[in-house]
């Protein structure tokens, strides 16, 4: 159970992202703005740490180089890029619900690089687990979803760019531990998000709690708990628990916000967690025989 429980405590991280960006945004920053401070403040943070305590971490070999480089670039920055696009060029729910297509992407990923099983069950808890999160955030039934060619190349690569954070850590994991693979990883994205942006954008002062909060916990914390989930865990499974973000984030502002959550959301809810629960117990059920 160690695995599921990072991963969960991960995603309930990233569940409470939005609440913080919304204080960041309305200082003035823009989503691109937010993710390069994110990201270069993640990276500057875990560094710290590494050189005051744990030097060790960031001696790599040259030759994960290049695998760190393309997660940060493809996972980090790539990804971000066309999230954004894709609420661009449709709306916020459309972008949502493509960009939960990651679980899909991931098991079909895995399944090809890894060689983990696609099961009946763990096909059904990734079924709940989509079709709870478009409950959840509204995208049923209510006239927010709208869909344009762009739109849905880009939502589809933003679930696919989030797949590849799954695949590439479970790759990375096999060389090396979670904190270089997220310090490095980081260090990577920002870099790219830097060079797209032209540097880092001023900070204004009513944003800086706010993004100290998102930098340490949704960021570097999540991020490490992720990634060490991953090393107990398949990556299939890991995807389906961290649907918990958009439950995690609906019920945030329900409650501290007074947004409303329906009958509609309870029932998106019940079914991510039916997936979550659903992934986890099969690996119970399916036990190989006793050998005698």
């Amino acid at each position: 159970m160690r695995g599921y429980a990072q991963v969960a405590v991960a995603a309930v991280l990233w569940g409470t992202l939005g609440l913080a960006a919304r204080r960041i945004f309305a200082a003035g920053l823009t989503p691109f703005e937010g993710a390069t401070w994110r990201a270069t403040g993640a990276f500057a943070l875990l560094l710290l740490y590494c050189l005051v305590a744990d030097r060790g971490a960031l001696r790599i070999s040259r030759r994960d180089l290049p695998l760190l480089a393309a997660y940060g670039a493809v996972s980090i920055a790539g990804f971000m890029t066309v999230y954004f696009t894709a609420i661009g060029l449709t709306t916020v729910a459309t972008a949502a619900v493509l960009l939960y297509t990651a679980p899909a992407w991931v098991v079909v990923l895995a399944r090809v690089f890894f060689g983990e099983p696609m099961t009946p069950m763990k096909t059904a808890a990734v079924a709940l687990a989509f079709v709870g999160c478009a409950l959840v955030i509204g995208a049923v039934g209510s006239g927010a979803v709208r869909l344009t060619a762009g739109g849905l190349l880009a939502g589809l690569g933003a679930g696919l760019t989030y797949a590849l954070y799954s695949i590439f850590g479970k790759t990375a994991l096999r060389r090396l531990s979670p904190m270089p693979t997220v310090v490095y990883t980081l260090g990577f994205g920002a870099l790219f998000l830097l060079a797209a942006g032209g540097g880092l954008p001023p900070l204004p002062r009513a944003g800086l709690g706010p993004l100290l909060y998102v930098i340490i916990f949704p960021t570097a914390l999540a991020y490490l708990l992720y990634i060490g989930g991953l090393r107990w865990i398949e990556a299939g499974r890991a995807s389906v628990v961290a649907t918990l973000e958009p439950v995690v984030a609906a019920l945030g502002g329900a409650f501290l916000l007074r947004e409303p959550f329906g009958i509609v959301q309870w029932i998106g809810a019940a079914l991510v967690l039916a997936g979550v629960v659903l992934v986890q117990g099969e690996q119970f059920v399916r036990r190989p025989p006793r050998s005698r």
